[in-house]
């Protein structure tokens, strides 16, 4: 479809360009910044309406235009506008368009070469000459230059803060936060939350931990938020992921980590109380362990007077519960593991099965995957892939978190000054709105500031976990015999980092699944193999 002309005023034919109308919404763009979606394409459509302009297309982006190539409905439209689709854009501001350097470099470049024939903006007029050209460029320069402003604010308040001991958001579990000073101090979850600590180096199982936390209540207490109207109560979550977060936090012998910074809580403030010491804590983490220690065997296991493995791991294939673990003796006073099913009304005929069973199909398992060079450089670089794309997800999350509490500042900085130009003489129901909106200010900024926090717990170091998946790739053909050779509590970890879904039927047959991202490469190299025959692996 080719641009069609219409008579203008004084007789001249003039060119009828078809627009493409793009709306972006980013949560940097809270408060008065920006206007939201549907507010954005009014305003625009009525601007078209009033000027005669006509809209092809309709386009919607939720994401940020700070960082280029992050946004793929942008991209599709200029590829939309070279290959002659649409004639020109219609959006609500030039900052619509782009907030980086890269990607305001490729709208004005199409202007220059006629690609993109006319902008149009409801908030600004564009002339498609050299004046028009200058002031895009400088409104995209201080598009660019707010979004990087913002961030810089945000990071020195956040530094500020973290020198002096203090973080947003919803406080630690066992802990809350001085309404005076602002610093952390133990509540009343402190005892209980600590003793899931030492729960945890007796060797109890994480479930074990949840469950004893629930049973006494252990709990935070979150704040008002935009989506959240009331103050609620929030308990240990049945996840992995959770437990995990608190078992791995410093925060619990004294080293408050923030923003890829950190403190030692107990240099700068001589009251604050730590849930165990810095050496309880670096036990925590060898018994915690990671793939990389596992497989080299350098982690010294527990005591098996205490440690019992592979708990809340095999569930029954009959009945779906979990399978109770424990030790007995054979006749001749050797020792075993067995699995047993507790559950009365399960149908299972054969109510225990020996834990060899499971770990001599592990074994074979084990030894049927063999890899070339091609399947090892498959796996790398699905693992690297799946690696990048989670660590660059939390930090957008995170930049979007803190853009949304700098406009919030900003926002409440407002409302402070309306209060105080309001004056003595003011009627009570406008101080005590202006007030109520302050209020509601503040919760949001902490309620962000908890959000900002958590997904700081979840951000990891990207190169940590390619050592460690070298490590494992790199001995990929030898984890048979580090499985048979390893003590029970290697052998419980090693299993729980490669499998998920873990079974055994009424006849001791064993299925399970490899844990994401490794399952596709497994299962793809176990099916190349015809060494035990049709066997199912998965």
């Amino acid at each position: 479809m080719k641009s069609k002309s219409v008579l203008g005023t004084n007789g001249e034919e003039k060119p009828l360009f078809r627009y493409v109308l793009y709306a972006r919404k980013s949560s940097e763009d809270v408060g008065a910044q920006a206007k939201s979606l549907p507010d954005q394409i009014k305003d625009c459509l009525d601007y078209a309406e009033n000027k005669g302009i006509v809209v092809v297309d309709t386009l919607k982006e939720s994401h940020s235009a700070k960082i280029s190539g992050r946004r793929p409905v942008f991209a599709k439209m200029l590829k939309d506008l070279e290959a002659g689709k649409y004639d020109g854009i219609l959006a609500w501001h030039p900052d619509r368009l782009a907030r980086n350097s890269l990607e305001a470099g490729m709208i004005v470049d199409m202007v220059d070469s006629g690609k993109i024939k006319d902008l149009k903006f409801p908030t600004l007029e564009f002339t498609n000459d050299s004046s028009g050209k200058l002031l895009l460029n400088i409104m995209f320069a201080m598009s660019k230059q707010y979004s990087e402003h913002l961030s810089e604010s945000v990071q020195r308040g956040v530094d500020s803060n973290l020198a002096q001991g203090k973080s947003g958001g919803i406080p630690k579990w066992g802990y809350n936060r001085s309404e005076i000073t602002g610093y952390y101090e133990p509540d009343d979850n402190f005892e209980y939350t600590k003793h899931g600590f030492e729960m945890y180096l007796e060797g109890h199982s994480q479930r074990e931990i949840i469950d004893y936390w629930r049973q006494n209540n252990v709990h935070r207490m979150t704040k008002l938020t935009r989506k959240n109207k009331n103050i609620k109560r929030i308990n240990v979550y049945d996840s992995d992921s959770t437990i995990g977060a608190i078992l791995s936090d410093p925060f619990y012998y004294g080293i408050l980590v923030q923003a890829g910074q950190q403190v030692d809580l107990r240099k700068i403030l001589p009251n604050f109380k730590p849930m165990l010491t810095e050496e309880q804590f670096g036990e925590v983490q060898a018994k915690r362990g990671n793939l990389k220690k596992v497989i080299s065997a350098s982690v010294k296991a527990i005591d098996d007077k205490t440690f019992i493995p592979f708990r809340q791991l095999m569930r029954c294939g009959e009945c779906g519960n979990f399978m109770h673990v424990a030790r007995s003796k054979s006749r001749t006073g050797k020792k075993y593991l067995y699995f047993r099913c507790g559950n009365t009304e399960c149908k299972r005929e054969q109510k225990s099965v020996r834990a060899q069973v499971f770990l001599d199909y592990f074994y074979n398992t084990l030894e049927a995957l063999h890899f070339g060079k091609k399947e090892i450089d498959e796996l790398r670089n699905n693992l690297n892939d799946y690696i990048n794309v989670r660590h660059n997800e939390l930090l957008e999350e995170k930049l979007r978190v803190n853009a949304a509490i700098k406009a919030k500042k900003r926002t409440q900085g407002e409302l402070a000054q309306a209060f105080i130009d309001l004056g003595k003489d003011a009627p009570e129901e406008a101080k005590k709105l202006v007030k109520e909106q302050m209020n509601e200010c503040r919760d949001a900024i902490a309620a962000l500031q908890a959000e900002r926090d958590d997904i700081s717990a979840k951000i990891y170091d990207p190169d940590q976990v390619r050592e460690i998946l070298e490590e494992l790739t790199n001995q990929l053909d030898s984890l048979a015999d580090k499985m048979k050779s390893a003590d029970s509590w290697q052998k419980d970890q090693l299993v729980r980092k490669l499998v998920t879904n873990l079974e055994i039927n009424n006849k001791n047959e064993v299925s399970f699944r490899w844990k994401k991202p490794l399952e596709n490469v497994f299962n793809q190299a176990l099916k190349n193999r015809t060494r035990f025959g049709a066997r199912d692996w998965t």
